[in-house]
């Protein structure tokens, strides 16, 4: 009996090169991946979300499907792709069962996988679900594994900030949607954004998880130093090199200002306070800011 794939799931954070390590897995020989890189499966569990997430994914394989009837050459195979991928995951969400959605949940990640021995759903925004639904995605399989993405918090918050300025379509010019949002999020009026960044209540979490089924890294590690070989002996891959100088949804550059970053820091702090503890170190790049804005 061929023995079932391990399933590494990307808890996130977001904008802290989520969508690199999902191109970077696709293009692993030992890993396989489905052309939905975010699957959103373990954040719509409740009747009304699994709804609207159906309608989504509905909508999303019609456009795909007209878009496929056009599509030239290579990219009507690519297009043709993501549209069969697409009808396999409302097949998915159409279950009406949690444990037969559940399994249908693990068929759709490893169907296609010609025998590779890992396969992975990498959605950031599982990093602020419950404990009650880690437990529920440990079940999934015999071994589910967790990855955890860590960036420099400022630098992660004004990335997150600049992607949803740049989506944004009214509010002034860029630099004032994005010093508008940035305040917002200072503020505490906009928690999601604050929430995705929350290292600390991610790795107070991470001990009821299994023993050895738990990885955090830092972002800056992967590009910077050892991290791409401990993720990918963590995972159970071959070490395999990356093209590190791409870049994935980087955005529109902007630089803030001095007090945009010290204010942003104040609020942040207990954060490289949390994760200083968990990891025992930080980053270069997170010691010069504590450096530069801490009392």
């Amino acid at each position: 009996m061929r023995k079932e794939p391990t399933v590494l799931i990307g808890l996130g954070a977001t904008k802290s090169g989520t969508t690199w390590l999902y191109h970077y897995l696709a293009e692993h020989p030992q890993c396989h991946v489905r052309s939905r890189k975010e699957l959103h499966y373990f954040d719509n569990l409740e009747p009304a979300a699994l709804e609207k997430e159906r309608q989504k994914v509905s909508r999303k394989a019609e456009e795909l499907g007209q878009r496929a009837e056009t599509a030239k050459g290579a990219m009507r195979h690519r297009v043709r792709r993501r549209f069969d991928d697409a009808l396999d995951w409302l097949l998915v969400l159409n279950e009406d069962d949690d444990g037969d959605r559940d399994h249908a949940y693990f068929s759709f990640l490893k169907a296609g996988r010609a025998g590779k021995p890992v396969v992975a759903d990498i959605t950031p925004s599982y990093g602020i679900q419950s404990q009650e639904t880690y437990r529920r995605m440990m079940k999934v399989s015999e071994d589910v594994r967790f990855l955890y993405l860590m960036r420099d918090p400022v630098a992660r918050l004004w990335s997150h900030v600049r992607m949803n300025a740049e989506k944004a379509k009214k509010g002034g010019s860029f630099d004032k949607r994005c010093a508008d949002l940035l305040q917002s999020a200072i503020d505490e009026n906009l928690p999601e954004m604050r929430a995705r960044g929350d290292y600390a209540t991610v790795l107070e979490r991470a001990p009821a998880l299994p023993e050895g089924k738990f990885l955090a890294l830092f972002y800056e590690d992967i590009f910077d130093g050892e991290g791409l070989r401990k993720l990918c002996d963590f995972a159970g891959l071959d070490y395999v090199p990356a093209d590190l100088s791409v870049r994935h949804h980087e955005g529109k550059s902007l630089k803030m200002t001095p007090e945009q970053e010290k204010a942003a820091f104040q609020v942040l702090a207990p954060q490289y306070e949390a994760v200083q503890r968990h990891m025992g170190t930080l980053p270069r790049k997170w010691q010069d800011r504590i450096s530069a804005f801490a009392d």
